[in-house]
C-alpha cells in the first residue's frame, strides 16, 4: 500500500511540474527596451517646497482622546546592542488612553 501511495505521489508531482512548465511557456514576452534611452526626460523628484495643509485654528473648545507616552531619556544606552530597558508603560499590552481638553483663550 505504501509503495502505491509513493508511486502515485511521484506521478502526481511529475504531472504538476510538467503542467507548470507548460504554463511557463505560455507567458508573454516582455517588451524590448529601446536601443538608446530618451535624453529629454528626467526622473521624478519629490518637491522640497511641499508643505502640509494648514489646519484652521478653531475658536471652539475641543475634547480628544489620545494615547500619551512619556519620552524619557534613552535608558537602553547601557545595554548590549539590540536590547533595551522596558518601562512599565512599554510592557502594557494596551496603552492607557488619556483625554485632551483644549480651550482657546482670548
Amino acid at each position: 500500500m505504501t509503495r502505491i501511495l509513493t508511486t502515485a505521489s511521484i506521478l502526481l508531482g511529475t504531472l504538476l511540474m510538467l503542467r507548470a512548465g507548460a504554463i511557463a511557456d505560455e507567458l508573454p514576452v516582455p517588451p524590448v527596451p529601446p536601443e538608446t534611452p530618451p535624453l529629454a526626460e528626467i526622473a521624478p523628484v519629490p518637491n522640497p517646497d511641499a508643505r502640509a495643509p494648514e489646519v484652521a485654528a478653531s475658536d471652539a473648545p475641543s475634547v480628544d482622546v489620545r494615547l500619551y507616552r512619556a519620552k524619557p531619556y534613552d535608558p537602553g544606552l547601557g545595554f548590549a546592542p539590540g536590547s533595551r530597558y522596558q518601562t512599565s508603560e512599554d510592557r502594557k499590552p494596551i496603552q492607557t488612553p488619556g483625554v485632551s481638553i483644549s480651550v482657546p483663550l482670548e
